[in-house]
């Protein structure tokens, strides 16, 4: 019998974990996310607070898929050579302090300052130091996000009132809250 010597990265595993939560979770939805309010009979969004998450949840069960799937073709692993170290472990942690941070700075600093210093913090760890990069990298994307979240898909996301004030400012509504007049 020829036996392959297959070693269990630790990326598998947690790949593995990962898709098999994101499954459950999607099975389990109806009790992980709260029906709308309905006012006079007519849903208070736009559209249903669980499309989100099974988008997201998808995805992520479809890419633990294909990358155990690349695991299971290369018997050697992921890695040629280990690249575990002491300096890995603390990127990890601080990677760990900054989602950590950015869960905690979303109430009290809003949606769009709290990603751009996260993302303003995660590239200069992943070894950018280019100002012009991380200024594109840091503003660009949230605000794309944001725009993108609040105006076409009608998702609300925490804010502070002067930053949604200059986007109605910007855009030309008349009210900082989707434009009506009262």
């Amino acid at each position: 019998m020829n036996s392959v010597n297959r070693r269990v990265d630790p990326e598998v595993i947690v790949s593995a974990v990962l898709g098999v939560s994101s499954a459950l979770s999607i099975v389990f939805m109806s009790q992980l996310v709260a029906p709308p309010k309905v006012l006079f009979g007519r849903s208070l969004t736009a559209i249903s607070p669980s499309l989100f998450p099974y988008l997201v949840l998808g995805g992520l069960v479809v890419l633990n898929i294909l990358f155990l799937y690349r695991c299971n073709i290369r018997p050697e692993g992921i890695w040629s050579e280990p690249v575990y170290n002491e300096h890995s472990r603390i990127r990890g942690l601080m990677l760990f302090a900054i989602m950590l941070f950015y869960s905690l700075a979303m109430v009290p600093l809003g949606f769009l300052i709290s990603s751009v210093l996260t993302l303003a913090m995660i590239s200069v760890l992943v070894g950018n130091r280019s100002l012009w990069q991380i200024a594109l990298i840091a503003l660009v994307p949230p605000v794309l996000l944001y725009l993108g979240a609040t105006r076409l898909l009608a998702v609300a996301l925490p804010e502070l009132s002067s930053i949604e004030f200059f986007y109605a400012y910007i855009l030309g509504e008349s009210d900082g809250i989707g434009g009506a007049v009262q």
